[in-house]
């Protein structure tokens, strides 16, 4: 699915509802011509299986974007995390000897004006000299613990070297959970598949019967594309819809101003 992380969600969203339409009118055309030339009729057993197919489809579309909003939420709470843990650094970079405490701060500042500018991003290239930067800061915020831990005997100076590590593994997190943890390739295949097998079959059981609703199979597939297109816009990096929340950075960047 990254390859599809440029694709406007409109765009898949139509181009899902065009590909599920050939396919129920395919599988329509297929079971009028079995009902037709083969004399088969709507039979009970048929009928059940189409709809356990649909039960199936619908139950794994739930699951899916409940999973999807999980990781969601993780995502959020992380922004959360990240921002009382810069807070804490900075307010923490008072125990540092005292030719190091606005040095701290003045990066601890400028990391947290770089990560509260990232949701503004819309793609990996303009993200990576963000991330570049964010990594640099990380590196000089630790460089000064150390000197600070070498000159001080003071065990205040622990905590701010504690907070540091919090603010580096909370950035670790973010990076896997929203870069490289996707949704897996086999649970995307796995509903592709039953979106085409539930649209064919319930096309062919139309087609036996001799009858179909429009409405009510137009109204399937727009409902399968969309609860499909908003798990694809949640597993994105850069999304469109569900964008993640970052006023707690901003927050804390303004209570750090000197």
């Amino acid at each position: 699915m990254q390859k599809f992380d440029s694709v406007p969600l409109l765009l898949l969203l139509l181009g899902i509802i065009a590909l599920l339409s050939v396919i129920i009118e395919l599988g329509y055309q297929l079971g009028k011509r079995l009902g037709s030339e083969q004399g088969l009729s709507k039979h009970p057993v048929e009928a059940s299986v189409t709809t356990a197919v649909l039960s199936l489809m619908a139950f794994m579309l739930g699951f899916s974007f409940a999973t999807a909003a999980s990781r969601y939420s993780n995502r959020r709470d992380l922004i959360l995390e990240e921002a009382n843990v810069t807070g804490t650094a900075y307010l923490r970079a008072d125990f540092l000897p005292p030719g190091q405490i606005e040095t701290a701060r003045t990066l601890i500042r400028e990391y947290v004006q770089i990560r509260s500018e990232a949701a503004k991003y819309r793609n990996l290239d303009e993200l990576a000299p963000a991330l570049e930067k964010s990594s640099a800061f990380q590196d000089e915020l630790w460089q000064i613990a150390v000197k600070a831990r070498a000159e001080s005997t003071s065990v205040a100076v622990n905590l701010f070297i504690t907070s540091i590590n919090e603010l580096i593994d909370v950035d670790a997190k973010r990076r896997t959970i929203g870069l490289v943890n996707r949704f897996p390739s086999a649970l995307w295949l796995t509903l592709a598949f039953l979106g085409v097998l539930a649209t064919t079959m319930l096309g062919v059981s139309s087609g036996l019967h001799g009858r179909r609703s429009r409405l009510a199979t137009t109204a399937l597939i727009v409902a399968f594309s969309v609860v499909f297109v908003l798990i694809v816009d949640i597993d994105r990096p850069f999304r469109a819809l569900f964008k993640a929340d970052g006023s707690a950075l901003s927050q804390a960047l303004r209570s750090m101003q000197p």
